[in-house]
């Protein structure tokens, strides 16, 4: 990515809430993904769509694209970690529903969370969180594509900005894009109109020092860890809480040390 390119995506993030990175994947890596996603909905009602990059070497590629961490890391820091990754096909027919914004389940807009002193104003100052959705499929004006409702990553109110639908966007990009938002830009899937899936990924990210959506540490299958060579760090690892002294423990590793190495609890 050119530093004119990067400067580009940076502000259309902070003015409109969002972005869309053209052509990270491509057309052959989109049809092994379809394929895969394919597999793993038939499986759904199991979780088969949950955590996917445990479950097809092509979506390891997903966190391992520069442009895209590039754009990650400027926002959320140089230790931003993996929340989630989830598949997502949308038949047709579907996609009929409203507007949310994230962040209410282990977010900062959990209903639980929100403190007295927040004066049911959600936190706009910063971003605390990107989530980012990988077009397997081309996004159209008729295919379920996401909307979007520009600045409304700066709107405090919990509640959904008023003409909020009306007012939104459908992210159109081509298949191998990757669109990238606030979690507090408030979207939704629009209406599959054709005869064919829609096919995504979704890959949110958070700051470390705020809960991500499944402790990625601990749900990570071990070759795919060490796949990520120096991207491990993604799944914050480093981030696990010691469970013995300090003084024993390897926090770059999320285990004991070496020479504590009998302590460990077989999970790396």
């Amino acid at each position: 990515m050119q530093d004119n390119d990067f400067r580009h995506h940076v502000t259309h993030v902070v003015e409109q809430g969002y972005t869309i990175l053209p052509l990270l994947l491509t057309s052959e890596e989109c049809a092994e993904a379809v394929v895969q996603l394919d597999r793993l909905y038939a499986l759904r009602d199991r979780g088969g769509l949950e955590l996917i990059f445990n479950k097809a070497r092509i979506f390891e590629r997903l966190y391992q694209i520069a442009p895209l961490l590039r754009i990650v890391r400027h926002f959320l820091g140089d230790d931003a970690l993996l929340s989630s990754m989830h598949g997502s096909v949308l038949g047709p027919g579907e996609g009929k529903g409203g507007l949310h914004a994230d962040g209410s389940i282990t977010g900062h807009n959990r209903a639980r969370s929100m403190a007295d002193d927040d004066g049911g104003e959600r936190i706009t100052s910063h971003v605390l969180a990107l989530n980012t959705i990988w077009c397997i499929s081309e996004f159209t004006d008729t295919n379920g594509a996401t909307r979007l409702l520009p600045k409304s990553h700066l709107h405090t109110s919990l509640e959904m900005p008023k003409g909020g639908l009306e007012r939104s966007v459908i992210a159109r990009a081509p298949q191998g894009s990757v669109i990238v938002f606030n979690v507090n830009t408030w979207h939704g899937p629009s209406h599959n109109q054709t005869q064919a899936p829609r096919y995504a990924v979704l890959n949110p990210w958070r700051r470390h020092w705020t809960r991500c959506e499944y402790e990625m540490a601990e749900v990570v299958d071990p070759q795919v860890l060490e796949r990520a060579g120096e991207e491990r760090r993604i799944f914050g690892i480093d981030a696990e809480a010691p469970y013995v002294e300090r003084w024993q423990w390897d926090r770059d590793k999320g285990g004991p040390t070496a020479d504590h190495a009998q302590l460990a609890r077989g999970k790396n």
